[in-house]
This record gives structure tokens, sequence and C-alpha cells, in this order.
């Protein structure tokens, strides 16, 4: 399907602002951009009848959260892990993203601010993930939710993170969510298929960005090879809840994502996924000027929660 219209012009508009040379930007100016273009793309912010921030204490840190109870709530809950490369990306330029999955979806939706690379290391945003997972299940009285019906969901690398933090529940033998939702998610290093060779310049996400990200979270080899980072090599992958998986068809992450969606069905788990055609990287963030964007996001999370 050809690229959507109001795609092409966004990617213009994207084009003519961005960084040319990210060698000499630091993390601090390229999460203020980055900040700034999320909280312009994704729209005014939707009412949501009670939001509000909350935090729990691990590693000696504060990991915040933002909750979002909507009008009707059902007894589920959305725990949702941001994009960005575990580099940039925080609460508050998902807040408009995380409202609507809210009133969407008529579930509680729980936010959650991990630590960030290059400040922390890998797998700080892997544990904190996990932990915030624990902490909303620990206070599923509190939040009025059913502990048994949380969802993880995110987007790019939280769309990682979501399938992370389900595995570290099944290693320590703990109950997983009863479902994972990831919106096009980084799954490993890929230089080779169609997707990474098509759509790696001119697409919003490219080879800049992720080699930028890929300079800040400093991987060793034994990182790379962690099964909470190639999670397509966990052992486990069997023991997954019912998982879905979307893809964006001009994403240089589409084919890895879809070969991890194959892996998932081939171990035996629920796993569906749609492509989202003529879409990019990062959709959900664009649905406040992107109108088929934000009907897309609407569809994927009408149902789930």
């Amino acid at each position: 399907m050809p690229l959507d219209t109001d795609i092409k012009k966004l990617l213009g508009i994207i084009e003519s602002n961005k960084i040319r040379n990210l060698d000499s930007v630091s993390p601090d100016e390229y999460r203020s951009r980055f900040k700034q273009s999320a909280l312009i793309f994704s729209g005014p912010k939707e009412d949501v009848e009670k939001v509000w921030d909350d935090h729990f204490n691990y590693d000696g840190s504060d990991i915040p959260m933002r909750i979002y109870k909507p009008a009707g709530a059902k007894d589920g809950a959305i725990v949702y892990y941001h994009g960005g490369g575990f580099v940039t990306g925080d609460i508050e330029s998902y807040d408009s993203l995380c409202r609507k999955i809210a009133n969407t979806s008529r579930s509680t939706v729980i936010s959650v601010g991990y630590r960030l690379a290059p400040e922390n290391k890998f797998p700080t945003w892997s544990n904190d993930s996990f932990e915030a997972f624990k902490w909303v299940r620990a206070n599923s009285d509190k939040l009025k939710i059913d502990s048994s019906k949380i969802v993880v969901s995110g987007d790019s690398a939280g769309g990682k993170l979501a399938f992370v933090v389900a595995l570290m529940l099944l290693d320590n033998n703990l109950m997983p969510p009863r479902m994972i939702v990831s919106l096009y998610p980084s799954i490993g290093i890929d230089l080779f298929s169609e997707s990474s060779r098509e759509y790696s310049e001119g697409m919003f996400l490219d080879k800049a960005a992720m080699s930028y990200f890929a300079r800040m979270t400093k991987l060793s080899a034994s990182d790379i090879a962690s099964p909470y980072n190639s999670i397509i090599l966990h052992p486990k992958l069997s023991g997954l809840p019912e998982s879905f998986v979307v893809t964006a068809e001009y994403d240089p992450l589409r084919d890895q994502g879809e070969t991890f969606l194959s892996k998932l069905r081939d171990s035996g788990v629920r796993a569906t996924g749609i492509r989202a055609l003529g879409m990019i990287h990062g959709f959900a963030s664009f649905s406040g000027v992107v109108p088929a964007a934000d009907r897309l996001l609407r569809m994927i999370y009408a149902n789930i929660g």
C-alpha cells in the first residue's frame, strides 16, 4: 500500500527539522527534542476521569509512574512501557498516548518511567520494568483492578520490554500477564532483512538514530546475547500468554517483528499480528496529526484490558 498521505506530509516536516549530525548531540538535547516532537504530534490531551502520579523505590532510585483511570473503568489494567531506544522517552512525552489508550480500552493504564541509557546500563531498564509490573500486581486493591487481568504493552523499545517482563515473570515462577500487546517492537540487530534495507532512511527511524541508540546503550557482547535483550533466543517462549504484535509497513524493524511473531507461533503461543499498511515506525505517537494512525491505535486497544 502507498505511504499514507498524512504520514508523507509528516515525514517532510520531520526531515526539515531533523538533526543532521548526531555525533555531538547530548542525551539531554536528544530527549528535549524528542519530547517536543511527541507533545506536538501526539495531539491534545484527552480528559481522563482520574490521573495521578506515583512511584516506588528500587535499587536506590525512585521509579515514577503515571496512572490513568477512565470513567467506567473495567477491572483490567494495562502496564505501558514507552519507546525511545532505551535512551529517550518518558511519562510526559507519552501522556497523550496513554490517555487515548485508557479511554479507548476503558482500562486503568499505568505508564512506567524506567531508567535510561547512557546514565544506566543494561539490564536496568528491564529490571525497572519488571519491578513496576510487580508493584502494580501487589497494589491491585489500591488500584481497584483484578491482578489476574493485567496486560503488558509498549511500543518500539517498550514493545520489547513488554515481552521481557513476561519472560522475567516466567523465569521467576510468577503468574504471567494476561496478554502482551507490542507495537513495532525492536527485537534485535537486523542489518540484512528487506525492511531494514528498504526503510532505514527517510522513514523517521533511520540508521543515524539507531546508531545513536547503540552508542548510548553500549551493550557488551554478553548483553546482546542475553535472552532479555535478544528475546527471540529465550528458551521459554512457549510459556508466554496470548500475544498481539503490530508492525508497520514502512518500518526498518518490520521484518524482525514479523520473524518474532512467527517464532512465537512456532513455539505454540497464541500469537496474532497485523501489519499496519501505509504506516511508519512510531505511528502511535503521531496519532494526533495522522487520522489513520489514530483510528488504528483505537482499534488495537478497543478490546484489550
